[in-house]
C-alpha cells in the first residue's frame, strides 16, 4: 500500500500544482440574445418560454421574441440588458459580438448598457438605426414612435439624416419633418410598468453582483470583465473589473445613473404611456 501511495505521489502532486489553473479556467459566457428573465407569457418564435429551462433559453439570428401579458430580458452584448415591454416584439438580427443588432417590432423596450464598449451595438425601429455611442439607459416605443435617452449618447440614422441625443433627450421618428430632438419629461416615464420593472430588476441584479462577489475572493475563479452566473438568484449579472484585493471586487450598486446625483426619472412626454392601458 505504502509503496502504491509512494509512486502515486507525484500525479497528485501535479494536480495539485496545476488545480488552482484549472479552477480559475474561463467559463462559457452567453452570447448577446440569451434570455435572463421571464415574466408572465414570452414567446420564442411562437414557442413558449418555459421560466424554469431560462438559462438554455437564446434567441439565434433572426429570430423574435415576442411578450403578451408578461416582460422579458435578453442579454446583447457583455454588459448590456434589452428588456420588453408588456405586448412587444423585439427581433435580433445579428448575434455577432462585433455587430450585435436588434430590432423593435412592436411595443416597447428598455435598452441599459453598463460598460463601454468598442463593438457596434445598433437597435433598429421603425426605418431608423440607434447606435448606442456611450453606457447609459436608452428606451423604445415603437408604438409611440419615440426614442429616448435618459442618460448616455446614441446615434440616430433615418436615411440620409443623423441626430446625437444626449442626457435627457427625446425624438420623435415616422414622420416627414427634420428630426429634432426634445426635451425629455422624465416623470412621464417614471410611472411606465417597463420602467418600475426594470428598477427591480436592477436591484435584483445589485445584490446578485455581491452575491457573485463574495463566491469569487472565496474561489478566485476571476476571468475578467463580463456575465458571471448566480445560482442564488439564477441569473446573470455583469461584473466589471474595478480592481482586485484578496481575489476581484466590484462597484455593487450597479450603473452611476440608478443611484446616481439625478436618480431614477421616467422620460418622454404625455405621448408615452403603456400601450393598451392595462397597467402591466
Amino acid at each position: 500500500m505504502t509503496r502504491t501511495w509512494s509512486r502515486g505521489w507525484p500525479a497528485v502532486a501535479l494536480l495539485l500544482v496545476f488545480a488552482p489553473a484549472a479552477w480559475a479556467a474561463p467559463a462559457r459566457m452567453p452570447r448577446p440574445g440569451a434570455l435572463n428573465s421571464v415574466q408572465g407569457q414570452v414567446t420564442v418564435d411562437g414557442r413558449e418560454v418555459v421560466p424554469a429551462r431560462i438559462r438554455s433559453e437564446a434567441l439565434g439570428a433572426k429570430q423574435a421574441i415576442r411578450t403578451w401579458r408578461g416582460r422579458a430580458e435578453l442579454l446583447l452584448t457583455p454588459g448590456t440588458y434589452l428588456r420588453i415591454g408588456n405586448h412587444s416584439e423585439a427581433r435580433l438580427l445579428s448575434r455577432s459580438l462585433e455587430n450585435t443588432r436588434v430590432r423593435v417590432v412592436r411595443g416597447t423596450a428598455l435598452l441599459e448598457a453598463e460598460a463601454g464598449y468598442k463593438s457596434d451595438l445598433t437597435v433598429e425601429m421603425d426605418g431608423t438605426r440607434t447606435k448606442i455611442d456611450k453606457k447609459g439607459l436608452y428606451g423604445f416605443n415603437a408604438s409611440r414612435k419615440a426614442i429616448a435617452v435618459l442618460h448616455g449618447k446614441a446615434t440616430v440614422y433615418d436615411g440620409q439624416s443623423r441626430v446625437t441625443l444626449k442626457n435627457n433627450r427625446h425624438l420623435l421618428i415616422g414622420s416627414e419633418k427634420r428630426l429634432r430632438p426634445g426635451k425629455l419629461n422624465k416623470r412621464a416615464f417614471q410611472s411606465t410598468p417597463l420602467f418600475r420593472w426594470s428598477m427591480l430588476r436592477n436591484r435584483y441584479e445589485a445584490e446578485a453582483k455581491r452575491s457573485v462577489q463574495r463566491q469569487l475572493a472565496q474561489t478566485g475563479r476571476w476571468y475578467g470583465p463580463g456575465w458571471y452566473w448566480s445560482g442564488f438568484w439564477g441569473f446573470y449579472t455583469y461584473l466589471p473589473s474595478a480592481g482586485w484585493y484578496a481575489g476581484p471586487y466590484f462597484a455593487p450598486y450597479g450603473p452611476p445613473y440608478l443611484y446616481g446625483p439625478w436618480g431614477w426619472g421616467g422620460w418622454g412626454g404625455g405621448w408615452w404611456g403603456d400601450g393598451d392601458g392595462d397597467g402591466i
